[in-house]
């Protein structure tokens, strides 16, 4: 019989047909036909046919939860405690996302009603036994919480100045009473960030008093502490008395943000204890060796100095040549080679070795540098008497009448000329 005739006789869809085949509840052969005696007797018997069917359906998680009256989550830890098999997979695209949903079969599904009720039951009994738990510790903390704010209390009571104390240890209440509260001074709010401050406020917070309470002693605590402002001294002042800065003097007495006490102070500048005098000695250690050390930086900066000046003068010494060593180089008199020095009156090295690679004509023999001696010469005298004929021209005075040591006539030095004519172009 074929699948079609198959679900006519018995009432079933393809999809029941297929999971009747693959359940093993109708034989199916070869060539995907099905057994028609097989289909007869499931039709003769079909109520119970179908109960086999239906308890060999495929669940999901959420269809499985709700079959067994409890949640997806509770499933879902039953399932995977008892290792309920998997009989299908299949993977959803859902919000952006690949989702896996689990199919289990019915029957087995079924099967878990008894971990389910065993998850229930473990489930309440671990409830009680945390909330029990929970009361328990619940109260060692709130024994601790009580011991701690009683031990807490009598360190402030302890802590509290009295009314001719320490000038500094009433400031310091006030401050941690008032930050503690909430509420600082104005004129205490310098002395907010001091650690000692900081941790006294921790202990009020940690002696658990009312806010009415911790009010009343802020109160209480904020007139002597104005009171005894004055009496404290700056750090700056502190520093300049004793020559160590006021936080090194706070790690060895009462003090609060640098702030000490004046008569500590006079004590301290009449009769330096120990601790003092050791950090004096290490206030000057510190200064003579920085002063050490910029001494040596400038030390190492002059002898820097002076060898730079050494490399510059073995540099300029090095990059010019003598007359003698320039004649020596062309085989030519030392007299005619001093005549044909450049314009800046020296041989410079890069110079030479230019002249070395090009060989002028002029340094050919002592007869071509005589008559570049000579040409040049005329040239000067050339350019000499251009300059003269200009100057006479600039002042309408005969070329005789300017010197021959005039200078060359740019427009600079012609402004300067007429505004203050030099004495010949006046004789003119």
């Amino acid at each position: 019989m074929g699948a079609a005739r198959v679900g006519q006789a018995l009432g079933l869809v393809p999809r029941q047909v297929r999971l009747a085949a693959r359940a093993g509840l109708l034989d199916q052969h070869e060539d995907g036909s099905f057994d028609a005696e097989c289909v007869a007797r499931a039709a003769a018997d079909q109520r119970r046919f179908l109960d086999a069917l239906h308890r060999e359906e495929p669940l999901s998680a959420r269809q499985a939860a709700a079959r067994l009256h409890i949640s997806r989550e509770r499933f879902r830890r039953v399932a995977r405690t008892a290792e309920l098999p998997v009989v299908e997979r299949q993977w959803l695209r859902r919000d952006g996302r690949d989702l896996e949903v689990c199919y289990y079969r019915t029957a087995d599904v079924d099967a878990l009603l008894p971990h389910v009720v065993a998850d229930i039951e473990l489930r309440a009994a671990a409830a009680v036994v945390a909330r029990s738990q929970a009361a328990a510790k619940a109260a060692r903390t709130r024994a601790r919480n009580r011991e701690r704010a009683y031990s807490a209390r009598q360190l402030l009571s302890m802590r509290r100045p009295g009314t001719a104390g320490d000038p500094v240890e009433t400031v310091l209440w006030a401050v941690a009473l008032g930050a503690a509260h909430g509420s600082l001074a104005p004129r205490l709010r310098r002395f907010r960030d001091d650690t000692r401050a900081l941790a006294l406020a921790e202990l009020v917070a940690q002696a658990r008093l009312k806010p009415a309470e911790v009010e009343a002693m802020a109160l209480e605590a904020l007139g002597p502490a104005l009171r005894a402002l004055p009496l404290l001294v700056r750090p700056a002042e502190v520093a300049g008395r004793l020559g160590v800065p006021a936080l090194r003097v706070a790690e060895h007495i009462p003090a609060l943000h640098g702030y000490i006490a004046r008569t500590t102070l006079e004590e301290l500048a009449q009769v330096p204890p120990g601790w003092l005098l050791m950090l004096r000695g290490d206030q000057e250690l510190t200064r003579v060796s920085a002063m050490w050390a910029r001494e040596q930086e400038r030390a190492w900066e002059v002898a820097q100095e002076r060898a730079d000046a050494v490399l510059r003068d073995a540099e300029r010494a090095v990059a010019r040549l003598s007359d003698e060593a320039v004649a020596d180089l062309f085989g030519l008199d030392a007299g005619l080679v001093a005549e044909l020095r450049p314009r800046r009156g020296r041989w410079a090295a890069a110079y030479v070795e230019q002249l070395l690679r090009a060989r002028p004509a002029w340094l050919a023999d002592d007869a071509s540098a005589r008559d570049e001696v000579a040409r040049r010469a005329a040239a000067r005298e050339a350019r000499r008497l251009g300059w003269r004929r200009a100057w006479a021209h600039v002042f309408g005075v005969p070329v005789e009448a300017v010197p021959e040591s005039v200078g060359r006539p740019s427009p600079a030095a012609v402004r300067a000329a007429l505004a203050a004519p030099p004495v010949w172009a006046r004789r003119g």
